[in-house]
């Protein structure tokens, strides 16, 4: 009886860390920043955020992470091209991290950062990849750095599988703790 109370409680301490670093993490209300960076992939969702906040006149600067060609996301990487290839009111800055990672996105930040002078950055990211792309990210951008979470909805099935590799993928956070 001992080892069943003992499984319980520990399957659900797991259940309730899990909704606290991927379904509810901390996040940051859009403030103003030096640039907006949708990583990613670049969603309609996420690309809708940046807009506003580029419309609420909270920067004139946008990143987009576009994956390269030949990606398993060509719908993602047609919403980039939109977005890269049409004249905008405001500066955009498309690029391809090498890797296609949040790691190599980061590192493109801090380039972008470095050359243009900026001090401060809002990352746009799904609910899920907050908590872990924060900790990637600042550990290449010593700015103000701020998550906002793109909270499309996600199914079961996927809220299941974030949160396997989510945790599985910190695994590699803690392995490579530079930038």
């Amino acid at each position: 009886m001992v080892a069943i109370i003992l499984a319980v409680v520990l399957n659900l301490g797991v259940v309730l860390a899990g909704l606290r670093l991927y379904a509810y993490p901390d996040t940051d209300a859009p403030a103003p920043t030096d640039a907006v960076f949708v990583i990613g992939p670049p969603t309609p969702t996420r690309i809708a955020i940046a807009q506003q906040m580029v419309d609420a006149g909270l920067t004139s600067n946008v990143i987009i992470s576009v994956p390269g060609p030949g990606s398993d996301s060509p719908e993602f990487e047609a919403t980039a091209l939109a977005i890269c290839s049409q004249p905008q009111t405001f500066t955009v800055y498309c690029v391809t991290p090498s890797p296609f990672t949040t790691q190599g996105e980061a590192r493109s930040l801090q380039s972008l950062a470095a050359s243009h002078g900026w001090t401060s950055a809002t990352v746009i990211t799904f609910t899920p990849h907050i908590l872990r792309a924060r900790i990637i990210m600042s550990r290449c951008f010593t700015g103000d750095l701020r998550m906002v979470a793109d909270r499309a909805p996600l199914g079961a099935a996927r809220w299941i599988y974030e949160a396997v590799y989510q945790t599985s993928a910190f695994v590699k956070v803690l392995a490579e703790p530079a930038c």
